[in-house]
């Protein structure tokens, strides 16, 4: 089986989402890059009992190497990003019930907690385009740039990483910073952290990445 543990890690993921209800039935979707090749979720078919041979795999011009089943619905989106940000090996893409929320009310997520620092930042809404397109193929690359998040107008989320683990770390968080956003909006207007803070906070977070990894050589 080519890909095996990427595949298998996708169903993983898949199934710790559906748990935390990121994932519902059969929205959203996740992929992994390896060399030449994608790993990536099937279409139109429930979660629930998914296995690791139900995995799509295809190569860089989305043609079917490896499975039986269609590819995600949003092959085009994934393919995109890998083709345009060469620092993600994985994506993933769900339809949240926070982050979807909020992408029907603003046109960027506002730093309403540090935290967004690991995101890169206040999180752009792409305009809505149909699902499966290349026309939201190209938004969603377009207003993912210098981010490892974006949020798609009444459709969803989508964050990126090196590795699945902080793909889905990203998703969890987004998600969370949605929730307090909305949370702290219905009961005032919430103060906002300013861009030159979370440069600040950038360059801690790097600072303490780099002391972990010097105290655990």
């Amino acid at each position: 089986m080519k890909l095996k543990n990427e595949r298998e890690k996708i169903v993983f993921e898949i199934k710790r989402m559906q748990e935390m209800g990121l994932v519902i039935n059969t929205s959203g979707n996740i992929s992994i890059k390896k060399d030449d090749l994608i790993a990536i979720s099937p279409s139109g078919i429930s979660y629930d009992n998914l296995k690791s041979e139900d995995i799509v795999v295809l190569d860089k011009d989305k043609k079917i190497v490896e499975g039986k089943l269609l590819p995600s619905s949003e092959t085009n989106l994934h393919v995109s990003i890998y083709d345009n940000y060469s620092d993600v090996s994985a994506i993933v893409h769900t339809h949240s019930l926070y982050a979807t929320s909020v992408s029907t009310l603003l046109e960027e997520l506002p730093a309403i907690h540090y935290q967004i620092a690991d995101l890169g930042g206040p999180i752009k809404v792409a305009p809505y385009e149909t699902f499966g397109t290349e026309a939201l193929a190209i938004e969603v690359e377009k207003n993912l740039k210098g981010r490892k998040a974006v949020l798609m107008k009444n459709h969803g989320a989508v964050t990126v990483g090196s590795d699945l683990e902080k793909s889905a770390s990203r998703a969890i968080l987004l998600e969370w910073l949605c929730s307090l956003y909305l949370l702290s909006k219905n009961s005032g207007n919430p103060a906002i952290i300013d861009d030159k803070e979370i440069e600040n906070v950038k360059c801690q977070m790097s600072n303490f990445k780099n002391l972990r990894s010097s105290f655990l050589k």
